[in-house]
């Protein structure tokens, strides 16, 4: 089983989702990232710690979500961040084209220095906002996980991927899911020698199936989303079988690198 990562890019005027492939190796090539299949449209202020992230670099413009940590700290996936030049973050929204909401420049933009473009391990980066944000019901940091996460955890994955494998465009709405975390041994079926400890995997856990996909990469997986928020994991792959095959996703554990982000933001 072959698996790409989940970051959306933009060729021309034309927004795209690179997805990288390769024999259990991802290689991040930048064309479309991942999206929300079967989906809930999220509310203004139900995950005031979602922010969008427009990126550029080496020619190329892509897509991807992120977590505000702190007034001046986003989180988000290494492959985001990989190559990046220059960025805008978009927080307090859930409509992308809504004028609401707070667009922030970058000041700087931190890669895990162990982050490996084939095997997506440490596949974890950090964004700085040029001015802090101004916290409200719409945009806040939300708390970061020090525990390992269990096995058999429902969580809650928000993005404004693509909706299904035909569409080659990020969705305007911010969208939401339930997946439920699955073993990593039983992840390992599906990538073999690719998964490590530091990853997380989750399925649909229904007959229906749900799944982020293109332009969903580095955003948010999280507990107890309606009563006690916690950012558990981030937004990594998905297979190349597609985001509507059902074979579980992948995702980069917090709390593997909760020391990281401390010593890098203080948060």
């Amino acid at each position: 089983m072959r698996c790409f990562i989940v970051i959306c890019l933009c060729l021309s005027l034309v927004w795209g989702t690179p997805l990288q492939k390769g024999r259990s190796k991802p290689v991040p090539l930048k064309n479309i990232g991942p999206r929300i299949i079967n989906g809930e449209v999220a509310a203004l202020g139900q995950f005031p710690w979602q922010a969008a992230v427009h990126f550029s670099g080496q020619g190329f413009i892509w897509f991807c979500g992120g977590s505000i940590i702190s007034e001046e700290w986003i989180l988000t996936a290494g492959h985001c961040v990989y190559e990046a030049e220059n960025a805008t973050a978009s927080t307090g929204l859930v409509g992308l084209y809504e004028h609401i909401g707070v667009m922030s420049k970058i000041s700087d933009f931190v890669l895990h220095p162990g982050y490996n473009a084939d095997t997506l391990e440490n596949d974890i980066g950090l964004i700085k906002l040029k001015e802090p944000l101004k916290f409200d019901e719409n945009q806040a940091a939300i708390a970061l996980s020090e525990d390992f996460l269990e096995d058999g955890v429902h969580v809650t994955v928000s993005g404004w991927g693509t909706t299904s494998d035909d569409s080659p465009n990020v969705n305007p709405v911010l969208n939401y899911v339930e997946l439920l975390i699955v073993t990593n041994d039983e992840c390992s079926k599906y990538y073999p020698d690719f998964i490590v400890d530091t990853f997380v995997c989750a399925s649909s856990g229904t007959s229906s199936v749900k799944s982020p996909c293109n332009g969903d990469s580095g955003g948010p997986v999280v507990i107890n989303a309606d009563t006690n928020p916690v950012h558990v994991a981030i937004v990594s792959f998905v297979s190349d079988d597609g985001c509507e095959s059902d074979t579980p996703s992948g995702y980069i554990r917090t709390a593997s690198y909760r020391d990281w982000i401390r010593e890098q933001t203080g948060v």
